[in-house]
């Protein structure tokens, strides 16, 4: 247990600012011994403190979540610590199994929550709310990243700060039970200060924070180095089962982001689909259908930005949220992501640049896309335009082809020495990402479907949360106007709810959620799969949601051939399109594991065909990696 806790005043002030070189260092003047929470001055060392740790623990959080997922492998190159994580042998030896590192962040918010004076204020405004609660968030987000990796842990509210109370820190609480705790602490907290309150507190716009020696400037925005308290407040009500409490922390976030900072805060881009092999000859990219309209497909989208930049940029404002990694080891704390993907991002000047990439590549790729990665992308129907109906109403003709899915972009091909390797382009970017816009309505659309709103869910990756999704309803069919009555889908009394219980489109907030002149709120599978939004596109709610429970049935054998559907069996197929909906999404990212744990937990809360059936649907997803893991056994070693 001596490893568990920081002391913070035995460990010389680790909320001292470090030196001036640090990319999350301030000024050397205002470094002192034990800085006091009680006076009037700006607390901004504080918070970078507790940033440097999330900088220390940001490589274990994102190759826990990765090796132990579904979507990567390691290649025979890897270190015998990804090894280890992937097939889940990891032990104490494991350089990234250490739960000190979560309970160092935890530590420092303790310490920061237990001594911060909250009534300081300037005239009638209060200075430091926004930062005490940025910090709860912080906090509450770390011991949900205990509960995934490793379940019952020690609960610890309180700073520690001498060595000697660390031995006494041995009781391990049940991870629901911290989770509610913490969702209680947060939610009471909300609930006395103001909306205002709530957000991220802001220092400066941009801070440029170095070079990379093969000559790319790093410029972060400070804002986006803390988690949104709302979004970690849904996040902690969806791991509990609490779903409509989910729903509404996340509607929250995005009512209010969108009125503070305009609809564009909360938009999401478009992904152009994979086409012919390009000249340099990088990506697999498959040529486009005979059939296939090109000036009426890229037409519709031409407005919205490229998908990759949401992880391109680090000032992209569909990136809510993440872990800004030094770019040499001067300026702070480096990173070993990029290199286990095969990238060199601190090399020197003198190597070889990639045109694709812009960042150096190696022959030592240690992790690529697994095979339940490439199947879901090259399975995936791409959905397009083919001509205009030469008579009234002249709608468009759409089909479908396997095209693969658009997202899959970033898995591209190395050329020259490297043209036998394959190379994944969002961890060459020295940043680890904690949430973007879409990993909002993602979470939303799950909370959704276990409300019981699985045709809400499915809108999210059709058209977007908005309110022109009332053309799909069921009381919108008309016999005979040409268009299939399975395109009428949603339920009135899924749609009363969103001018009700949760006012997405009420209307006060419809305006917030309509697209205007531009198209800011789109499906996210409509990212990866084309033309899904059109009202006659194939990508139909029965039809592709049954195929998805057609498919349950087969492969966990459930003697339910010929049975009526039941509405239990549509939420658990709209949870697995879910689940392959967060691989394209989300993949490479470093979310992989937890998003697989939380569903099959939720699949056991249900019950839908076992009170086990998640840790066996969780088995078949890891049989790859460790046949017969579930939910009990799939920690980590506590050390």
């Amino acid at each position: 247990m001596k490893k568990i806790i920081l002391s913070i005043i035995a460990s010389a002030s680790i909320f001292a600012a470090t030196s001036c070189s640090d990319m999350l260092g301030v000024d050397n003047a205002r470094q002192v011994e034990n800085p006091a929470l009680d006076q009037k001055t700006d607390s901004v060392f504080y918070a970078y403190g507790i940033m440097q740790a999330m900088q220390q623990l940001a490589d274990q959080y994102f190759f826990q979540n990765e090796m132990r997922g579904d979507l990567v492998k390691p290649t025979s190159k890897a270190s015998v610590h990804l090894q280890a994580l992937s097939n889940y042998t990891a032990g104490t030896d494991c350089k990234y199994d250490s739960v000190y590192l979560y309970y160092k962040v935890i530590n420092n918010c303790n310490y920061y929550l237990a001594n911060r004076d909250t009534t300081l204020a300037t005239g009638n405004q209060n200075v430091v709310m926004n930062e005490y609660t940025a910090i709860a968030a912080f906090r509450a987000w770390a011991y949900l990243q205990l509960a995934y990796q490793y379940g019952n842990v020690p609960y610890v509210t309180e700073p520690v700060l001498y060595i000697s109370q660390i031995n006494s820190i041995k009781e391990k609480t049940d991870y629901r039970q911290i989770l509610a705790s913490q969702a209680e602490y947060l939610q009471a907290l909300k609930d006395r200060v103001t909306e205002d309150q709530l957000d991220v507190p802001f220092y400066k716009e941009t801070v440029e924070v170095g070079e990379t020696q093969w000559g790319v400037k790093k410029t972060i925005t400070p804002s986006k180095c803390f988690v949104p308290f709302n979004v970690v407040l849904g996040d902690l009500y969806l791991a509990l089962g609490e779903y409509k409490k989910a729903a509404l922390a996340y509607f929250d976030y995005l009512r209010h982001t969108a009125e503070v900072k305009g609809q564009s805060a909360i938009g999401i881009g478009y992904a152009s689909p994979r086409m012919k092999t390009d000249t340099d000859g990088h990506n697999f990219y498959m040529e486009y259908p005979a059939d296939y309209n090109l000036d009426k497909n890229n037409s519709i989208y031409s407005s919205l930005g490229p998908w990759t930049s949401e992880y391109g940029s680090l000032q992209h404002p569909a990136v809510i949220s993440y872990i800004p990694m030094a770019v040499d080891y001067t300026k702070g704390k480096t990173t070993e992501i990029p290199s286990a993907f095969g990238y060199d991002y601190y090399a020197t000047s003198g190597k070889t640049i990639t045109a694709l990439t812009k960042c150096p590549q190696t022959e030592e790729v240690q992790v690529v896309p697994s095979e339940a990665y490439t199947d879901i992308a090259d399975n995936t129907q791409y959905y397009y335009y083919t001509e205009q109906q030469v008579a009234p109403p002249y709608r468009w003709k759409l089909s479908e082809a396997k095209l693969g899915d658009a997202r899959s972009n970033e898995v591209v091909r190395g050329s020259g020495n490297y043209s036998d390797l394959v190379f994944v382009l969002k961890p060459s970017t020295g940043t680890v990402l904690l949430y973007r816009n879409i990993t909002v309505f993602m979470h939303l659309a799950e909370a959704f479907n276990r409300m019981g709103y699985p045709e809400l869910a499915f809108a999210i990756m059709k058209t977007g949360l908005q309110p022109n999704i009332k053309s799909y309803l069921t009381s919108e069919y008309v016999p005979g106007s040409g268009i299939e009555e399975d395109n009428y889908y949603i339920p009135v009394e899924a749609y009363q709810m969103l001018e009700t219980e949760i006012p997405f489109f009420s209307e006060a907030n419809k305006e917030l959620f309509t697209n205007q002149s531009s198209t800011i709120i789109i499906g996210t599978h409509l990212r990866g799969a084309g033309a899904v939004d059109d009202l006659n596109s194939p990508y139909q709610y029965k039809k592709i949601v049954e195929a998805r429970i057609e498919k349950i049935r087969s492969d966990f054998n459930l003697g339910l051939g010929g049975q009526a559907y039941s509405k239990e069996e549509y939420i658990n197929a709209v949870e697995d399109l879910l689940c392959d909906e967060y691989a394209m999404e989300f993949a490479f990212e470093g979310t992989r594991y937890s998003d697989l744990l939380r569903i099959a937990r939720h699949k056991n809360m249900a019950g839908t065909f076992s009170s086990t059936f998640g840790d066996t649907w969780l088995s078949k997803k890891l049989e790859s990696k460790a046949p017969g893991i579930t939910t009990q056994n799939c920690y980590l070693p506590f050390q």
